[in-house]
């Protein structure tokens, strides 16, 4: 009976270990891990010449329908129709302003005069737009894949392009470039220089306001 103590105490001390053993099991178990793996697939660098003058932020419901047609026969041909629908709600900061890689400066020491010529037009350079799926919703033989989702965000960035091309961004932009332009008319002749800006024929551009 005194030999059995120690086979006693050595039985608690596997069953405590074998509870722990459980609990470490269990808690290996429930624990998850995420494993983060990027790749840079593109890296361009290139000098530009840019000047935005007008910056605008837009929030904006895109929806969108794609509807498949499906000939099933049961026994006869019938044609049904399967769509898929998405609500996008796209925010977007939209810069304006003048690419000036063509704009052409002249000053001539002879005649002191300064000459600006080409001055480009204002355009869109740059959206910076985020994507929020308020609605998803699929059907048989229709349903959403990778390639939708990316054609999703790269209309919802036209969208947004448009938006800006028929509102009063541009406008403004231009309204902006020129006050500069002035700036430098009045910097030039406050140096004693004659100053000559040449300007293209423009379109007629929109007034709409930007948001509503």
């Amino acid at each position: 009976m005194r030999r059995s103590g120690p086979y006693f105490l050595l039985a608690i001390l596997a069953f405590v270990c074998g509870i722990l053993s459980y609990r470490s099991c269990i808690q290996s178990w429930d624990s998850q891990s995420t494993v983060v793996d990027k790749t840079i697939l593109l890296e361009r660098i290139r000098d530009v010449c840019k000047m935005v003058t007008v910056e605008g932020d837009v929030v904006e419901l895109y929806n969108e329908t794609q509807t498949r047609h499906v000939t099933l026969y049961l026994p006869f041909p019938t044609q049904l129709s399967f769509d898929k629908k998405a609500t996008v709600q796209v925010t977007g900061t939209i810069l304006v302003g003048y690419d000036l890689e063509g704009l052409s400066t002249n000053v001539n020491e002879q005649t002191r005069k300064v000459t600006i010529s080409n001055l480009p037009k204002p355009e869109v350079l740059a959206i910076d737009h985020q994507i929020e799926y308020r609605m998803l919703e699929e059907s048989w033989f229709n349903g959403f894949e990778p390639a939708d989702l990316t054609m999703l965000s790269q209309n919802a960035r036209e969208a947004l392009k448009d938006r800006a091309l028929t509102s009063d961004l541009i406008e403004r932009a231009e309204e902006q470039g020129l006050g500069l332009i002035n700036t430098i008319e009045q910097i030039s002749l406050a140096a004693g220089y004659d100053f000559e800006l040449i300007l293209e024929e423009r379109e007629e551009v929109s007034d709409k306001p930007l948001l509503q």
